[in-house]
């Protein structure tokens, strides 16, 4: 029957990778699959065995929901990669309760268990066919309820009272007295403010006793990046993440970043009052994966530990996605400014940015700079050159940066000491 198969295309058979939870139903699939079938099986017993097998470019995936080593992170993960999205995913399970979850995550079939050799391989047949096949399973699969990944699943939120002051500072001529009395609204996030506004970071030389009395001396726009700056701490609090990814040194470093990017913008005279806010958010995509995808990002983390790679090359040669893209859906999820969403997406590669190569470059020098301190840890301990396309968008030169070092490391030292209040 293989013969037949091979013949029937004239190519090589298509492979299929089979990820399945019970024995008895992976040798089941597999012995349809593969004597009758004629298809190449690739097994795998776990989701990060689902991910490293995906090199082979199957031309299905079969998923279990009841499997171990979270599947449907798999799932989300392969749907993500641009070069994977098309591939066919078939989730063979007798959860039937579980299959809104799977059409959300992106799944093109459901197969239940128990099912005949005949129907099951009919529904592999149909998942490999036409796109009219694709959706003509026998639990109704139509296109209808499919939907594209618009959000990640279990996202954190920022705290309303962001989106709150975002809303009103669309408005230029929005008053303090408007946005003191919703950020009033929450305490927790007032005193906050007021403890920065009074840090060394800002700068002041009288105390600031009032929410509208910092609206009044640091404007709107400073007003809501360093609300945001506090939201984002707040929004990221509960996440769990993987006992190798070190969270503490991770804020260091964004911080180190954010100052970094700040006291740059001053020695080359660019009004970026968002370039802390950028350095804090840049990396963000980082806390995402691995609170949210840590079986997968664990092994990213280990990649690293073996040394010579970066966390960005790592993460794409592992899971196929990189922190830039999940911090991207991340931005866009919050609604964060343009601005912010360009820095994260591509503070890595800011030429390619498409709306804000400035901001993406102040970041990406920004990043060079605290890695060459040792800020923190942004996830390994390389120190990659800057940008020649960000030091051509700024007009800067390399023995710029050196000769700034010293101030820049001021600044960085100087604005350590606010983690502990936005941490609070």
């Amino acid at each position: 029957m293989a013969d037949t198969a091979q013949s029937l295309d004239g190519l090589e058979p298509k492979k299929i990778l089979l990820a399945q939870y019970d024995p008895q139903d992976r040798r089941f699939a597999r012995f349809f699959l593969d004597l009758i079938g004629g298809y190449q099986v690739l097994e795998a017993a776990t989701g990060m065995d689902v991910i490293k097998l995906l090199k082979h470019k199957p031309d299905l995936i079969v998923l279990d929901t009841a499997a171990q080593g979270n599947f449907l992170r798999a799932l989300e993960i392969i749907r993500r990669n641009k070069v994977l999205k098309n591939i066919p995913v078939a989730i063979y399970s007798n959860e039937q309760k579980r299959l809104p979850e799977c059409i959300k995550r992106g799944a093109d079939g459901f197969i239940v268990k128990p099912s005949p050799p005949a129907a099951f391989l009919g529904k592999v047949w149909k998942l490999l066919g036409s796109e009219s096949q694709k959706t003509a399973t026998a639990v109704g699969f139509a296109n209808k309820y499919k939907r594209d990944l618009q959000e990640i699943d279990n996202l954190p939120t920022l705290p309303t009272v962001y989106a709150e002051v975002d809303r009103l500072c669309k408005n230029p001529d929005v008053s303090s007295e408007e946005l003191s009395k919703v950020i009033e609204t929450d305490p927790s996030i007032s005193l906050k403010l007021l403890s920065l506004a009074n840090s060394a970071f800002f700068g002041f030389s009288r105390q600031i006793k009032s929410v509208h009395d910092a609206i009044s001396l640091l404007g709107n726009k400073t007003v809501q990046n360093t609300i945001l700056n506090i939201a984002v701490f707040e929004a990221t609090k509960g996440l769990d993440g993987s006992k190798g990814f070190d969270k503490n040194a991770f804020w260091l470093h964004s911080a180190g970043v954010g100052s970094a990017a700040r006291e740059l913008s001053k020695k080359l005279k660019i009004d970026r009052e968002e370039a802390f806010t950028a350095g804090i958010v840049h990396d963000m995509g980082k806390i995402i994966l691995d609170a949210l995808y840590t079986d997968f990002y664990e092994e990213v983390i280990q990649k690293v530990k073996g040394g010579g790679i970066s966390i960005f090359a790592a993460e794409e040669e592992i899971i196929g996605l990189h922190h830039g893209q999940i911090g991207k859906e991340l931005c866009e999820s919050w609604d964060l400014p343009t601005e912010l969403t360009e820095a994260v997406s591509y503070h890595h590669r800011p030429k390619s940015s498409e709306k804000d190569t400035e901001i993406a470059s102040l970041v990406n020098l920004g990043d060079h700079l605290a890695r060459k301190f040792g800020v923190g840890s942004g996830g390994d301990d390389l120190v990659p050159e800057p940008a020649p396309g960000a030091l051509q968008r700024l007009n800067v030169t390399v023995e710029q940066l050196d000769e700034w070092e010293s101030d820049i490391q001021k600044a960085i030292d100087r604005d350590q000491s606010i983690l502990s209040t936005l941490k609070g």
